[in-house]
This record gives structure tokens, C-alpha cells and sequence, in this order.
């Protein structure tokens, strides 16, 4: 079983998730969210470090500060985005079936386009606060500020907003393909220019 950066009961109570709605069914998209959302923040040592603790029961205090105050509202965020076609529609054998019931009317795919859309804006402002604080915070997390060097490493990201349009400048980093907003506090692109070389 893999380990969770949040359990049952902590996203039914830090979250609009109705107690109604079925574990069976969250879980698969919690485990979704927490590695193709969070990994990519933290970067994949850093994320290993903490699974390892949490399987092992022995969480140190700034990870569990870490977790608490920042990975999961990240999470729960992230889980809104992820839910709403998980929670919609279902995989039967006669193909992909929406969810209905006699007592609510489902959203249509419009307003679940705009919902997910404005939740993302969120998931994002506080995924980057994760990356602010591990900024400031970075030689206090020797996993997120030098990261194993191998091929299957995933770099922490440099930031966590992505947008459909280029609106500013943007440094490239040298050979890797990762895009640096101009102008970041020198630390920043310190440890970017200290990690690949530049």
C-alpha cells in the first residue's frame, strides 16, 4: 500500500468533500494527485524521504511541518481539480457512464471546465507556496536543495504556475529545458545554476 501525505479523515475535515462520497473512489485519485501533482514539487528525493518516513512511522518534525502546513492544502486542492470527472463519471463494462441521482442534477461539462479551472488557479498558489518555503528553508532540506543526481531524478519544480501564454521573460537553463521566471531572488537562481552547472 502506498503511504498518503494526508489520511481519510484529515481531507474530510479540511475540505468541502462530502462524507458521503466513497473512499474506494478518492483514493486512487489521491494517490494520482500526491505523485504527478506533489512529486514534482518536491522533487523525487525529497518525496522519497518523506514516504520512507511515513511507512516507517518516524516523520521528523520540520517533514511533519512540511506536510501539515503546506503538502496538504496543496493536496486537497489538487484533489478538487483531479475529482470532479472521477466523481462524474464511471468505467462499466458498456463504456464510460455518467452518475446520476433522483435527489441533485450533475453538473454539465461547462461548469465543471469552469470549476476545475479556478481550482487549479488555487492548486497552484499553494503549490507554490511549498516552493517558497522550501526556498527559504532550503538548507534545512538537504533532499529538496541538492537532489540525487540520476537519470530517473525528478528536479523540484522552479515554479508552480503554468499559464496557456508566455506573458515575461524567462531565462533558460542551460541544456535542460526548465524555464526560470526572470528576475527570481538570487538564492533562487543560485540553486538552480548550483544543481545543473550553469
Amino acid at each position: 500500500m502506498k503511504a498518503l501525505f494526508i489520511t481519510e479523515q484529515v481531507l474530510l475535515d479540511n475540505s468541502v468533500l462530502n462524507e458521503n462520497i466513497s473512499y474506494a473512489l478518492v483514493r486512487p485519485t489521491l494517490v494520482k494527485a500526491q505523485e504527478m501533482r506533489i512529486q514534482p514539487i518536491l522533487g523525487s528525493t525529497l518525496y522519497t524521504e518523506i514516504v520512507t518516513q511515513i511507512n516507517n512511522n518516524s516523520v521528523t518534525a520540520l517533514n511533519q511541518t512540511l506536510l501539515d502546513d503546506y503538502i496538504q492544502p496543496a493536496l486537497i486542492q489538487w484533489m478538487y481539480y483531479e475529482l470532479p470527472s472521477v466523481l462524474a463519471f464511471r468505467f462499466m463494462n458498456k463504456g464510460m457512464v455518467r452518475r446520476s441521482s433522483e435527489e441533485s442534477t450533475p453538473m454539465s461539462m461547462e461548469e465543471i471546465t469552469r470549476l476545475t479551472d479556478r481550482v487549479k488557479n488555487d492548486a497552484e498558489w499553494y503549490s507554490e507556496r511549498i516552493t517558497r518555503y522550501l526556498i527559504e528553508h532550503r538548507d534545512e532540506y538537504p533532499a529538496w536543495n541538492i537532489p540525487a543526481a540520476a537519470l530517473d531524478t525528478i528536479y523540484p519544480n522552479p515554479t508552480n504556475y503554468n499559464a496557456g501564454m508566455v506573458l515575461e521573460t524567462r531565462t533558460r537553463l542551460r541544456g535542460i529545458g526548465l524555464d526560470l521566471p526572470a528576475g527570481y531572488p538570487d538564492p533562487y537562481n543560485a540553486y538552480y545554476g548550483r544543481l545543473f552547472g550553469s
